[in-house]
């Protein structure tokens, strides 16, 4: 991934010095963010209630990244990059129904955190007489996430217990489609806004369960459509004909998305579980700020 990123950035970076003319403009801004959020992993009974659920916390994430943008005329493309590096401790959460009451809890540290998003946009902008832009845009979001739970401890059925540890990646592709607009305050003084929403997003999870028992492993999919949204917020200031700053808040939320579930609990062997849906959610919350450099 940190290799088609980068392709991405040097073909546009190439792109700029092939089309260098007054239609033609380019930006490349490195940027630092903070990000808070969670991402839960859901399990479904054979009547569709809720049996099992793990919240995976995302506590002062600090993300190094690179965005860049080209556009000839009115055409742009912007691409994104950032990764994560944690700087609070976090944990995760394994709770369990039957009959729709909570009987098991318990808390595990998190050791290890490693997450990545990239984003690439292709947009239209409109402009009015008004200083006014109107940019329908499309764009394409890959979110890596791998977590590392140790030993947890809680109460189940009304005993203290402790149990194994938990591994867990997940491989979010969502397909965005919407409308930012952008208004010039006073000359130099940029405000942008915008609201995506996903006509298709695919989710793919693996889950490890530790132990020395019965560990286990469990892959959840899940496919779904409208179900995930994302809100942005900037202002940028051009400090004089190449240089800006730019400060930005982005948030992503949305519905559970239902799917299947694969394991090898029952199993020595890899399978589908019949009469069962996995789930998956994810909100973050994001605000940074970026230099801009503009060719």
């Amino acid at each position: 991934m940190k290799k088609l990123i980068s392709a991405i950035l040097i073909l546009i970076l190439t792109n700029a010095f092939c089309f260098a003319e007054n239609n033609f403009h380019f930006s490349i801004a490195p940027r630092f963010s903070f990000t808070c959020g969670e991402l839960n992993e859901l399990l479904f009974g054979s009547e569709g209630e809720l049996v099992s659920q793990l919240d995976w916390e995302q506590k002062g994430l600090f993300n190094i990244g690179l965005e860049a943008s080209a556009g000839y005329k009115n055409l742009i493309l912007d691409t994104s990059f950032d990764y994560s590096i944690p700087l609070a401790a976090s944990s995760m959460q394994d709770s369990d129904w039957n009959n729709g009451e909570k009987y098991s809890l318990t808390e595990h540290p998190i050791y290890s955190s490693q997450n990545l998003n990239t984003s690439a946009s292709l947009g239209y902008e409109i402009k009015t007489p008004a200083r006014l832009s109107v940019i329908p845009q499309l764009q394409f979001n890959y979110i890596y996430s791998d977590f590392k739970a140790g030993i947890g401890s809680g109460v189940r059925n009304g005993r203290n217990i402790r149990v194994y540890g938990v591994d867990y990646r997940r491989h979010t592709y969502l397909f965005f489609t919407g409308l930012k607009v952008k208004a010039e305050i006073i000359p130099g003084l940029f405000l942008q806004t915008g609201f995506l929403l996903a006509p298709f997003c695919y989710q793919d999870g693996l889950d490890y369960h530790h132990g020395k028992r019965h560990p286990f492993t469990s892959r959840d999919v899940q496919t779904s459509f409208l179900t995930k949204y994302k809100g942005s917020l900037s202002a940028e200031i051009k400090l004089d004909h190449i240089f800006s700053l730019k400060i930005f808040s982005d948030l992503l939320f949305g519905l559970a998305d239902r799917g299947k579930l694969y394991s090898d609990y029952y199993s020595q062997e890899f399978e589908l579980i019949k009469g069962q849906q996995s789930g998956a959610v994810i909100h973050q919350a994001s605000f940074g700020l970026a230099l801009n450099f503009s060719f």
